[in-house]
């Protein structure tokens, strides 16, 4: 009768993660011990932070950080190199926008970790920089909006144009203007509004429609509204704020609200400037978005702005550089002629924004402070009015 040999023991070799040279993917070894001595802490912070199931979310959180140690060919797990964490996330969205925000999110939480265990190995400016950046792929807004008391608020707001300008449109509108049945100034009144605005122009109401300038030259003949942007957007703004309200036949205006716009100090008077930067800011984008083919105009107009009221501003001969065929890859050369249409476009309308006061364009083009939480709503409206669109289409 044979006998059988005794089996040798296998010695257990664990996780092949946790042996060295064990894994064939490069970089993920050593990122993962050097993810060790987090290990609890990590597990702790995404119980509480991250909506995903804490095991697949920190294996998920793995393999970005070795893709990312693949990108800048270096294991550092305690701070982004922002190129390669372009090009990494630019290779996620191919994958779909809910692959781009679910591992941007997971990116952004470990950063938060970062900042909050103070094991974050870069600046202030590198952090700020990575988390705005992350924000903004994973979903969520990147513009700050510092607290400011009422009076600062005010005082800032005084310094803006929109200010003045709602202001003297509401001087012309006085005790009441004529305007049809839904609110719309037409003939000599249109003439007028315009001019309280500092526009000179001639209504000819069988004028054909053409494209306008955000303020016609003096002595332009226009035909409607519509035709003169600047009022239009002014008009809508106070309409929209109830600064305005329609008794047969008259505009006219709401006298406490009216007072609070004229008022420099308190609560109510900051509210209502804000009330009207929002519409202003949502006036001009969902009108872009109205005209078709434009949507890719007021979509990357609304990016812009985003950036330019983070603290990471964009520089303008970056944001408003139009490419030429050595900037792109070639696989984008096909993308050259629509990108060369477009941001002449999105320079025109933030140039727009500009003559407000509510974009400034120097070196840098940044939003400023007193009117970003009117800007966060007005591009919320945006997107909603985006998102409605597209489902739509897809109808």
């Amino acid at each position: 009768m044979a006998t059988r040999k005794p089996s040798k023991k296998k010695t257990s070799q664990g996780h092949p993660a946790r042996r060295d040279g064990a894994s064939s993917v490069p970089f993920e070894t050593e990122v993962r011990q050097a993810l060790q001595p987090f290990k609890q802490g990590l597990h702790r912070h995404f119980q509480q932070e991250s909506s995903s199931e804490t095991r697949s979310a920190l294996e998920g959180l793995t393999t970005l950080l070795t893709v990312h140690a693949q990108l800048r060919k270096e294991v550092n797990i305690t701070s982004f190199d922002t190129a390669a964490l372009g090009e990494q996330l630019g290779h996620l969205r191919s994958l779909g926008e809910d692959v781009l925000r679910t591992s941007a999110n997971l990116l952004k939480q470990y950063l938060v970790f970062l900042g909050q265990s103070a094991n974050f190995g870069g600046s202030v400016e590198d952090f700020k920089s990575s988390f705005e950046f992350l924000s903004k792929m994973a979903g969520d807004s990147p513009i700050v909006v510092p607290f400011m008391e009422d009076d600062e608020a005010n005082a800032a707001f005084e310094q803006l144009p929109m200010v003045f300008a709602a202001r003297e449109l509401l001087a012309w509108v006085g005790a009441g203007q004529p305007t049809d049945p839904s609110g719309v100034l037409h003939g000599q009144t249109l003439a007028q509004a315009a001019e309280a605005l500092g526009m000179l122009i001639k209504v000819e109401e069988s004028a054909d429609a053409g494209a306008t300038a955000w303020e016609p030259a003096d002595g332009s003949i226009v035909g409607s509204l519509a035709e003169v942007p600047r009022l239009a957007a002014y008009w809508d703004a106070l309409i929209g704020t109830a600064l305005l309200r329609y008794e047969t036949p008259n505009a006219v205006p709401t006298d406490n609200l009216l007072q609070a716009l004229n008022s420099t100090t308190g609560a109510g008077s900051r509210l209502i400037k804000e009330l009207i930067a929002e519409v202003l800011f949502s006036h001009v984008l969902t009108h872009a978005l109205a005209v078709p083919g434009q949507g890719h105009v007021a979509e990357m107009v609304a990016g812009v702005l985003s950036n330019a009221a983070s603290s990471n501003q964009p520089r303008t001969d970056f944001a408003l550089q139009t490419p030429g065929i050595e900037d792109l890859p070639e696989e984008q050369h096909h993308l050259l002629p629509q990108l060369q249409a477009t941001v002449p476009q999105v320079e025109r309308v933030l140039r727009c924004f500009e003559r407000e006061g509510l974009v400034t364009i120097g070196e840098y083009i940044s939003v400023p402070e007193v009117v970003r939480v009117s800007l966060e709503r007005a591009l919320e409206k945006v997107s909603d009015r985006l998102l409605a669109g597209q489902a739509g289409d897809e109808a």
